[in-house]
C-alpha cells in the first residue's frame, strides 16, 4: 500500500505504529469497527431509508437496489463475496461530513465519517462486482476502497520473484453512473487489481486523489468521466499501472495536476507490508481527453523522475538517501486537448513513449510541453531514448521547455 492510504486511515507516522509481520496472512477485521452490522439479505425488494435507523455497515450477501426517491442512506456497503451488485437507483450514500464546506454537525455520523462509503474486504480477492447509479459523499475516508493485503504471499520484503505469477487482486469490477463528492479519496484500487471499468463517473472536491491505482494494476479503463476540483494531489494517479486506458474524460480545475504516471519506489517498510513494484507504468493509453486549468500539470509521464529521498525507506535505494529513477515506458498520449494558464500542460520525463496529435492552448505562465529528465539532470539523458513527440499543435505564449534531450529523442511540432 502507499503513503496515501496510511494518511487516509489516520496513521500519523511510521514511529507511531508497531511493526507488521509481513510473512503471515491475517483476516480483515475492520467490520468490527461498525456499530451496527446488517445483511443485504435482510431487506425485501428494495432498501428504504426507514430500514436504517442509524449508521450501519451492510454486508453484501445479496444484491441491493434502493427504493425510488429515498433520502440519503448513512451506510457503508461492505463487499465480502463476489458476484454482487449495488444499484442506488439514483439515490445517495452519505455519511454527513463536508457538504461542500458547510458542515451540519447535527447530521454527521460520528463513526461513519471515518469509514469508506463502499469497502471491499482486503484479505481475499473479489470479482464480478458492479456499483451503479449512486451519489457517494460525505466521509473523511474513501469513497470506494478496493485494497488488498498480501501478507504471507510476497514474503517479508514485498518482492515478487521472477518466476512467480502475479498475485490476484480484486478484478472484473464495474463502476458506472456515479457522482463522488466530499471524500478524502474517490477510488482506491489496491495491488494487482485488473479488468476494472470506471465509466460515466464524476469525481469532484476530493481532499486528495480522485482515483489511485496501486502496483500491478492492469486493464483499468476510465472512460467518459469527469474529475474536477480535487485539491491536494493529482486527480488520477497511475502508480505502476499498465495496459490501461483513460479516454473521453474531462479534467478541470484539479489544483495539483490531472494525471500522473509513475512507479512508486516502495515506502513505509514496517508500517505497511510493501509491494515492491514489479512493473513500471507502461503500455497505457491517454487518448481523446480534455485537460483544462489543472494547476501543476495536465499529464506528467514519469512524474517522480529524480525525486530526492532523504528520509524514510525506499526499496530502490536500499533505504539510503538519493535520487529515485522513475520508469514510465511505452505509453501513448494522443489526440487530447490541453488548455492552461499556469504550470505545464504536458510533461514527459522518460522514454520510449509516444506523444502525438495533441492540441495545446497555453496562455500566460503555462508551458505547453516539457521534455526533461526531472531531477536527474544531464546524467539521465539516455532515459529519454525512444521518446517521440510529434504532430502536436501548440498555440502558446511561452515556448516548450526542452532539457537534456539527446539524439535518441524525436521532437517535431
Amino acid at each position: 500500500m502507499s503513503t496515501l492510504l496510511m494518511v487516509v486511515a489516520g496513521v500519523a507516522s511510521a514511529a507511531d505504529q508497531p511493526p507488521i509481520d509481513c510473512t503471515v496472512a491475517r483476516a480483515d477485521a475492520v467490520l468490527s469497527r461498525c456499530p451496527v452490522v446488517r445483511r443485504a439479505s435482510e431487506f425485501g425488494h428494495c432498501l428504504a431509508r426507514s430500514d436504517i435507523d442509524r449508521y450501519s455497515c451492510i454486508v453484501m450477501d445479496a444484491d441491493i437496489t434502493f427504493c425510488d426517491d429515498e433520502p440519503p442512506m448513512p451506510i457503508t456497503a461492505w463487499f465480502d463475496s463476489s458476484g454482487r451488485t449495488l444499484d442506488c437507483a439514483g439515490g445517495t450514500i452519505d455519511h454527513g461530513w463536508g457538504r461542500f464546506g458547510a458542515i451540519d454537525e447535527t447530521d454527521v455520523t460520528p463513526v461513519g465519517v471515518n469509514l469508506p462509503l463502499i469497502r471491499f474486504v482486503d484479505d481475499r480477492s473479489l470479482s464480478a462486482i458492479t456499483v451503479r447509479n449512486c451519489t457517494l459523499r460525505g466521509t473523511r475516508h474513501l469513497g470506494v476502497q478496493a485494497t488488498r493485503f498480501f501478507g504471507g504471499q510476497l514474503g517479508g520484503d514485498g518482492v515478487l520473484g521472477p518466476d512467480e505469477a502475479l498475485p490476484l487482486g480484486h478484478h472484473d469490477l464495474t463502476f458506472t453512473d456515479l457522482l463522488i463528492q466530499d471524500v478524502e479519496v474517490g477510488f482506491y484500487f489496491g495491488n494487482f487489481s485488473r479488468d476494472v471499468t470506471v465509466e460515466r463517473v464524476t469525481i469532484e472536491a476530493t481532499e486528495r486523489i480522485g482515483l489511485y491505482s496501486e502496483a500491478g494494476t492492469h486493464r483499468l479503463r476510465v472512460i467518459d468521466s469527469v474529475f474536477s476540483g480535487n485539491r491536494t494531489r493529482e486527480a488520477l494517479a497511475l502508480d505502476s499501472t499498465y495496459d490501461s486506458e483513460v479516454s473521453g474524460t474531462l479534467f478541470v480545475n484539479n489544483r495539483e495536476g490531472a494525471i500522473n504516471l509513475y512507479r512508486n519506489c516502495g515506502e513505509l517498510k514496517g508500517v505497511v507490508c510493501p509491494v515492491v513494484r514489479p512493473t513500471p507504468a507502461s503500455g497505457n493509453r491517454i487518448v481523446g481527453n480534455a485537460f483544462v486549468d489543472n494547476g501543476v500539470a495536465g499529464v506528467r509521464v514519469a512524474s517522480r523522475q529524480g525525486r530526492n529521498h532523504t528520509l524514510g525507506w525506499c526499496a530502490d535505494l536500499d533505504g539510503q538517501a538519493g535520487k529515485f529513477t522513475d520508469t514510465a515506458e511505452d505509453n501513448v498520449v494522443a489526440d487530447n486537448l490541453f488548455v492552461c494558464d499556469e504550470g505545464v500542460a504536458l510533461a514527459v520525463m522518460d522514454g520510449p513513449n509516444l506523444v502525438s496529435g495533441n492540441r495545446v492552448v497555453a496562455r500566460e505562465r503555462c508551458v505547453p510541453i516539457e521534455v526533461s529528465t526531472g531531477g536527474l539532470g544531464r546524467a539521465g539523458e539516455r532515459l529519454l531514448d525512444g521518446l517521440e513527440v510529434r504532430d502536436n499543435v501548440l498555440d502558446a505564449t511561452r515556448p516548450p521547455r526542452l532539457r537534456n534531450i539527446g539524439p535518441g529523442v524525436v521532437y517535431e511540432e
